[in-house]
């Protein structure tokens, strides 16, 4: 999965955010890899609401009134959990298949991963900011 070029804090511009739902049509129709993250494709739900906000609805009452029954609101969401599955994927098959501690990690990174970060830079960060996750690794690894 290749990651467009996007600052998860500002909002996408018509072109990307047309670009990110051409993408979730195209992975929703054909099951194909998705070109964006899961922070990316959420990203445009959100300004897919504040685009079609109408006069005096609040980005939050437009993203609520998209998630019932909007066709593109439903492939974003799909776009999403695609992209999720297939960076977990990716950094599943980096692991080692023997060791517990590796699906463990990828599990809590998951849960624990800041926006725009990736599965693996969320590894990376919980290995060396929490004391618990690195003794988990130093009992895993016989060290």
């Amino acid at each position: 999965m290749s990651n467009q070029s996007m600052n998860d804090n500002d909002n996408l511009s018509a072109t990307n955010l047309d670009a990110v739902l051409a993408d979730a049509e195209r992975v929703s129709k054909s099951g194909s890899a998705p070109r964006y993250t899961r922070d990316q494709a959420e990203s445009a739900m959100l300004d897919l609401a504040a685009r079609e906000a109408r006069e005096g609805e609040g980005v939050c009452n437009a993203y609520a009134r998209l998630c019932k029954g909007d066709a593109r609101m439903d492939a974003l969401y799909g776009l999403a959990e695609a992209a999720s599955i297939a960076e977990i994927e990716a950094a599943t098959k980096a692991a080692p298949q023997d060791d517990r501690f590796y699906p463990m990690l990828l599990d809590l990174a998951q849960m624990r991963k800041r926006a725009g970060e990736t599965i693996e830079a969320a590894c990376s960060r919980l290995l060396a900011e929490d004391p618990v996750v690195r003794d988990a690794y130093a009992a895993s690894q016989g060290l």
